[in-house]
């Protein structure tokens, strides 16, 4: 490509965000993202014998883990381009499960677009909030069929497109044209982007090879903390913007959202933002 690799600059930013992710991000999308296992579970034994789960995108290790440690002798995969990602993953296996899980359980440095595996290597893959980052759906969507056993099932969740403004947020961004602050000057990143509904969702998989395609809306809910929502912005969600300015103008920005957010009613700060929920196989042969 002319430009740089949109695949590594996503990779880069998640590497120096990892800590930022896990810690303000991650329990935002967790309960939406775990309910994934809940829908495969019908197609896992008792005890996962057998089973190879591929989970795409595995940033933090959510689903991996929480596969791992539901179903005893399930072996998982969790593949992400960001070896900080994985770093925290394999650190949350180790804590939750203890380093014996390593026989069973493995997280992989690679690209959804070209995945690293043999044909026909899982009998199941998930993702949770991935599929609207790769550059590239279509080409994803190939490679997860080909590395699908055949028959083997595909679950995930990932953003419905959607431009509802969201009060805290609007509260920073105001402050921002008041002080004529412009957006910081980074790369662009290359993303498929949300999908635009469920339909659209299932046609692609569709077009991609799957069958026996459905797909749903669900609502993702989340109550922010007041107290510490400011933190959240400059921590993570407007981190970029916030390194961009000068310790005086960044007080400025801080202190002026400050008195903003405070006139707030609480339930301003529930967040709810569409979902798409998809499930597709492999054609059997």
């Amino acid at each position: 490509m002319a430009r740089y690799s949109a695949m590594s600059s996503i990779a880069e930013r998640y590497d120096r965000t990892a800590d930022a992710y896990q810690r303000w991000w991650g329990p935002v999308l967790e309960p939406t993202a775990l309910g994934v296992l809940g829908l495969v579970g019908p197609s896992i034994p008792d005890d996962g014998a057998g089973i190879h789960l591929l989970d795409i995108g595995t940033g933090t290790g959510a689903l991996a883990v929480a596969a791992a440690e539901r179903w005893p002798a399930i072996r998982v995969t969790g593949l992400d381009g960001s070896a900080g990602m994985l770093a925290l993953a394999r650190r949350e296996l180790h804590r939750r499960l203890g380093r014996a899980a390593d026989e069973r359980v493995e997280f992989v440095t690679g690209r959804a677009e070209r995945m690293p595996f043999a044909d026909a290597s899982f009998d199941i893959a998930v993702s949770s909030f991935v599929l609207q980052l790769v550059p590239h759906r279509p080409r994803t969507l190939a490679e997860t069929l080909r590395v699908l056993r055949p028959g083997g099932l595909l679950r995930f969740v990932t953003w419905r497109a959607s431009d509802t403004p969201f009060a805290p947020d609007e509260a920073l961004y105001e402050v921002l044209d008041e002080l004529e602050i412009d957006d910081p000057e980074e790369p662009e990143e290359v993303r498929a982007g949300d999908f635009s509904s469920p339909a659209a969702a299932a046609a692609q998989l569709r077009r991609a090879g799957f069958r026996d395609v459905s797909a749903r809306e669900q609502v993702l809910v989340h109550r922010y903390d007041p107290a510490t929502y400011l933190d959240f912005l400059e921590q993570y969600a407007e981190r970029g913007r916030f390194l961009g300015l000068d310790d005086r103008t960044a007080h400025e920005v801080r202190a002026r959202t400050a008195e903003r957010l405070a006139r707030l009613p609480p339930d301003a700060f529930i967040w709810r933002a569409p979902v798409v929920s998809v499930r597709a196989r492999r054609p059997p042969r």
